[in-house]
């Protein structure tokens, strides 16, 4: 098939011309496309890092709690509930026994507690 060849016009180079002008705008569209992708890629891994701000994570949760600690949680709760000072008992317990046996004596007597 032949082109048609207008008078008084190069029309090799008009063609040439719009070639390279629609390679240019398909590079341009390329470009503007992998913009757009990488603006929402940054926007959900945003996201995603904003939804582990609300999942339990590694930094906010310790081992799992123990019998002792338990124990200890307890004793601070008691402690505050009857008005009895508990806090160098939880500092420097040696057992959950001797930690127990302890506050049960500061329970029967009140007035010969002195937090040390």
């Amino acid at each position: 098939m032949e082109r048609y060849k207008a008078k008084n016009v190069d029309t090799d180079k008009a063609l040439k011309y719009l070639e390279d002008t629609s390679k240019y705008q398909l590079e341009m569209e390329n470009l503007e496309i992998a913009k757009v992708q990488k603006y929402y890629e940054g926007i959900r891994k945003g996201l995603g890092i904003a939804e582990g701000i609300f999942e339990c994570s590694n930094f906010e949760r310790k081992e799992e709690p123990t019998y002792a600690d338990g124990v200890l949680d307890v004793i601070y709760e008691l402690g505050k509930e009857l008005d009895i000072p508990t806090q160098d008992l939880r500092n420097n317990f040696s057992s959950v026994d001797d930690i127990c046996t302890k506050l049960a004596e500061r329970i029967k007597n009140p007035d010969n507690v002195s937090e040390q």
